[in-house]
């Protein structure tokens, strides 16, 4: 493989990595000329070790993964954090540099103000899915698996819910946010009391087994991560580090045309990570970061979109090249 460059990625370049990181490399690669004639360049190729399902990486884990030129510059032109976290990490984090081929990656960067837009809906999209994925969700699927154990113990599947209601409000007493009653009118203005799990409503008329079906549907359909998560007291901190830390690069970003690295607030993503700080200290980070995040962008002096055809004549100037000599 013709690489352009390889990036100590992850943690180390965030600056939040631990005695247990494991190593984490990003590349860019240039195919030959029978690959780009034939079209059958791969956008990427990965490396690490296999893993059984669930199991996390350890510390002497390495990842690798490496995207084509052509793949690359579309990831750059999409605002995606992946390639735009490898465009400015600090030289000192490039182990590896092509002899021939490291000025292609020099040359990105030094055009960057061609390619950098304030369209950078990934940065918001993935604080968005880290949060709502791996932060409340993961209490989410933790409240409906406690619900579901605590309903299996009744005895009788056919009782309604306002049969065990006495048992019931211990269960609700417990103080899980996600599991409460609640009270509306009905259509005919009286006051109706609900078991609601996770915003679904159950009316107390309702037999055991008939919300024992309805949440046991719903765990199910909880992504495996999100059941992960539930293991680590409901919260995916890791994932929630990294909402807050795209939250600051996009900031940073917007106002001033770069980022930097290791991150600036690398201490609490660190705090964040290693569970140091209180969820809803976090949950609060997330939500005001969205909001300077989306203030940042109209406020941004970035252009509005990136420029495509520079991207597309240095593209085929480089490949162009490399079938001729090939």
């Amino acid at each position: 493989m013709n690489k352009i460059l390889e990036v100590k990625f992850g943690s180390h370049l965030y600056g939040t990595d631990t005695p247990e990181s494991d190593l984490d490399f990003k590349g860019i690669y240039l195919p030959d000329a029978h690959q780009i004639v034939l079209g059958r360049a791969s956008k990427n190729v990965s490396t690490s070790r296999s893993k059984q399902e669930f199991e996390k990486n350890s510390k002497d884990d390495v990842d690798r993964e490496t995207f084509s030129l052509k793949e690359y510059l579309k990831l750059l032109c999409e605002g995606q954090t992946v390639a735009l976290d490898m465009l400015f990490s600090p030289e000192s984090f490039h182990v590896f540099k092509g002899e021939n081929t490291y000025v292609l990656f020099q040359y990105i960067y030094q055009n960057k103000d061609k390619i950098l837009s304030k369209g950078i809906l990934s940065f918001v999209g993935y604080a968005q899915k880290q949060a709502s994925k791996y932060g409340i969700k993961g209490s989410r699927v933790r409240a409906v698996k406690d619900t579901i154990e605590f309903l299996n113990g009744i005895k009788d599947e056919q009782s309604l819910l306002k049969e065990i209601r006495v048992v019931l409000d211990s269960f609700v007493a417990r103080g899980d946010e996600f599991i409460k009653y609640v009270e509306m009118t009905d259509p005919n203005n009286v006051l109706v009391t609900y078991f609601e799990v996770c915003n679904r409503k159950f009316q107390m008329t309702n037999s055991v087994k008939y919300v024992l079906s309805i949440l046991n549907r719903i765990y199910n359909e909880y992504g495996q991560r999100a059941k992960l998560a539930e293991v680590n007291d409901g919260i995916d901190w890791k994932a929630l580090s990294h909402a807050v830390r795209v939250n600051f690069e996009g900031q940073e970003l917007l106002k001033t045309g770069f980022i930097t690295f290791p991150c600036p607030e690398r201490k609490l993503l660190l705090d964040i990570k290693t569970g140091k700080v209180p969820y809803k200290e976090v949950e609060v980070l997330i939500e005001t970061g969205l909001q300077d995040l989306e203030t940042a962008q109209k406020a941004s002096k970035l252009p509005e979109k990136p420029d495509l055809e520079w991207a597309d004549n240095f593209l085929y100037d480089v490949y162009s090249d490399i079938v001729k000599r090939g």
